[in-house]
């Protein structure tokens, strides 16, 4: 199981972002989520796909891929 770094940023855009980067607000108007326990045979642009349909919790930032995959 690996963890995926997703940022969306304040106009919508997700991509992947960097694999050190702090889970949170970032200074700017996007946020870094951390997206856990995704098995090795997803991609990162399924868990971007995924995303783009979830509605995330305030202030929960880390999130279960199982959550995202329903």
């Amino acid at each position: 199981m690996a963890s995926i770094m997703i940022k969306k940023a304040g106009e919508g855009l997700v991509s992947q972002a960097h694999r050190n980067a702090d889970v949170g607000p970032t200074s700017g108007s996007s946020v870094v989520y951390e997206i856990q326990n995704v098995p090795g045979d997803v991609t990162v642009d399924d868990v971007i796909a995924a995303f783009k349909t979830y509605q995330p919790a305030d202030k929960v930032y880390e999130i279960d891929w199982s959550a995202l995959s329903k």
